[in-house]
């Protein structure tokens, strides 16, 4: 069976650009100009109004201000998220006074499993427990198998998949260090001869060492990684992603794996 050209194509946007246009970048300008907003609000109430306007209303502001502009700048419902809650957050730290080891510890464990959605725009995504009965389904007589999840997390999936067929042979790759170290511990522990994970990037594999592969990315990176499945995949193979479809592709196949629960798209190459 003949590949196709694994070339991808370039950007050619600057890297510069690139970097005041990432979703981080703009959500710490967003915190940034909210708080400048509330301390010229709260000086010019005091100084020329003589009314000191109370902490909490002005939290609330801060909260509301970078809700609002986030929405505004067309970042990512999660990053509205975290927009509203980080005022909130630095706060509250600061009122229940942990222990700077605590502090430090806290930001170590959750820079391991978030750290890489700065870079990947890709937060973490857990799937439903009634996914890997759907793809057990969508495959039930296959024998020659080689699954890749693409952006493993702590490997849910794969665990359950490696184990209800144990003929296939079974990958992920994640970025963030402390889930992919989770889950090479898991599979350590259980004995799963099947399965392996790598750490890193998915760009840096050869998709076509796979016949099924896997996704549960994000809708911003959707036409990228399928540009990857069109180069690198055979013919005859099957791209599955879970909630997020590819802009302007019809999928072959929408299964609905449970009531009110995310839509497994499935492409056949």
């Amino acid at each position: 069976m003949e590949l196709a050209s694994s070339n991808s194509r370039e950007s050619h946007v600057p890297p510069e650009i690139k970097k005041i246009n990432s979703p981080a970048v703009r959500a710490l300008l967003i915190q940034v100009a909210s708080l400048a907003v509330c301390v010229t609000l709260a000086f010019a109430s005091k100084h020329l109004l003589g009314y000191l306007i109370p902490f909490f209303v002005l939290l609330a502001l801060q909260s509301t201000a970078s809700l609002s502009l986030a929405y505004v700048c067309g970042l990512d419902w999660w990053w509205c998220v975290i927009e509203f809650f980080f005022p909130v957050a630095v706060v509250f730290a600061l009122y229940i006074r942990l222990p700077p080891i605590i502090s430090l510890l806290l930001f170590f464990v959750l820079f391991l499993i978030f750290g890489s959605t700065f870079r990947t725009r890709v937060p973490y995504y857990p799937s439903e427990a009634t996914l890997p009965a759907a793809i057990l389904e969508l495959l039930p007589d296959e024998q020659d198998v080689k699954f890749l999840d693409v952006g493993s997390g702590f490997g849910g999936l794969l665990f359950d998949l490696s184990k209800a067929r144990p003929q296939w042979s079974v990958a992920g790759v994640e970025i963030a260090m402390f889930p992919w170290l989770v889950s090479v511990a898991l599979g350590k522990f259980y004995d799963i001869k099947n399965l392996k994970f790598s750490p890193g990037k998915y760009e840096d594999l050869d998709f076509s060492k796979f016949n099924v592969v896997f996704s549960y990315l994000s809708p911003v990176v959707m036409s990228e990684i399928w540009m990857k499945v069109q180069n690198e995949m055979s013919p005859g193979t099957l791209f599955l992603s879970y909630e997020f479809c590819v802009p302007d592709v019809p999928a072959f196949a929408e299964i609905q794996t449970a009531e009110n629960a995310p839509v497994l798209y499935v492409w056949k190459i």
